[in-house]
């Protein structure tokens, strides 16, 4: 019995010097500019979603501080801001929430930015980034869906209403 837990003790100690030895991991910045959505018409009062697709590419993302078998272990977004990409600006929009998700179905989607109310008479919407929000998981995937939801005040039947988001991650590498 003595020597069973010995070895356990053993191999224990040797997993946490291990992982204890691993590091936090390098911080690497990835932004993503003029990412386009457009909210097809007809629009009703309340949320209405628009998706986007972005594929992370970690080689092309670090460049020259890319080595291989180095993986997205955590992603955190950093800064988000939504501008108007049509002559409407923000007319009749209450918030905005940005969203992120991938294919794993085992992987829930986060939502990482919210801007409730919308400030008067601006140009662009600085979201408020939710620094909880994990979303190493999904960047890890490389196909990612962003997704948009813009609060209508009321009904929109002349068309879509067209935004574009800027977003920066801080993304840990190990």
């Amino acid at each position: 019995m003595f020597k069973y837990l010995r070895k356990i003790g053993i191999v224990a100690i040797s997993v946490f010097m291990v992982a204890s030895c691993s590091g936090p991991g390098e911080i690497h910045e990835y932004s993503v500019n003029d990412l386009e959505f457009s909210l097809e018409g007809p629009l009703f009062a309340g949320p209405n979603s628009g998706q986007a697709e972005i594929s992370v590419d970690l080689a092309e993302a670090l460049g020259d501080a890319y080595v291989d078998g180095k993986r997205i272990s955590d992603a955190r977004l950093t800064s988000a801001t939504v501008i108007p990409n049509d002559s409407l600006g923000f007319a009749h929009i209450n918030a905005f929430i940005v969203s992120f998700a991938s294919d794993n179905e085992d992987v829930s989607m986060q939502e990482a930015a919210v801007k409730n109310p919308l400030d008067k008479g601006a140009a662009e919407a600085s979201l408020n980034v939710a620094t909880e929000a994990e979303l190493g998981e999904i960047m890890e995937e490389g196909k990612v869906y962003v997704v948009l939801d813009a609060d209508l005040a009321e009904d929109y039947w002349d068309g879509n209403r067209d935004f574009r988001l800027n977003f920066t991650l801080e993304l840990t590498i190990k």
